[in-house]
């Protein structure tokens, strides 16, 4: 797969975006950790930026922002980033092609953000199991699913105004 100087670039750019949004509304929450708006912009860059280059950029993104206070975290964010943006983009792809207008964004974000959601929710799961144990673990599901739902709430909204202005068809022309 080829990527072009402008599609990197426009890549960096949404890294930089999820990296500052992950670290500038940080919410603690009791078990470690903290509830971010950085997910709203994990969706989206999988949607934006296609499954692949999207996931790159939130992987990326989010590790770095982890890079600054919550070090042990980095290697699976970055894994559990990118997967995140790389389902909900291919749900949101596929179900694009077959619905239409306002409603099928809307319920193509939906589907796709639930499948990703379910992805960051799962591998934090795993991964704090395997890091703190399982009792931890359960402990912070029910955060990570208000960051995973915080991060759809967000994200809507913004995604339905970028696809009223046709943002979209402009991206995929800038990303060619």
């Amino acid at each position: 797969m080829k990527i072009s100087t402008k599609a990197m670039a426009i890549g960096g750019v949404f890294a930089a975006m999820v990296t500052v949004g992950t670290m500038v509304i940080r919410i603690p929450i009791p078990v470690g950790g903290y509830i971010h708006i950085g997910d709203s912009l994990v969706y989206l860059s999988g949607i934006l930026l296609g499954p692949v280059l999207g996931g790159v950029a939130s992987g990326v993104g989010s590790c770095i922002a982890d890079l600054f206070g919550y070090i042990e975290y980095a290697p699976a964010t970055a894994l559990i980033k990118f997967l995140d943006a790389f389902i909900v983009g291919t749900i949101f792809m596929a179900l694009q092609k077959r619905l239409h207008g306002t409603f099928g964004t809307v319920v193509a974000y939906l589907v796709g953000v639930l499948a990703g959601g379910m992805i960051m929710v799962g591998g934090y799961f795993a991964y704090e199991v395997m890091l703190k144990g399982f009792m931890y673990a359960m402990g912070s599901v029910s955060f990570n699913v208000a960051q995973a739902v915080g991060g759809a709430i967000i994200g809507l909204p913004i995604l339905i105004a970028l696809d009223k202005t046709k943002y979209f068809s402009r991206l995929n022309q800038m990303l060619r």
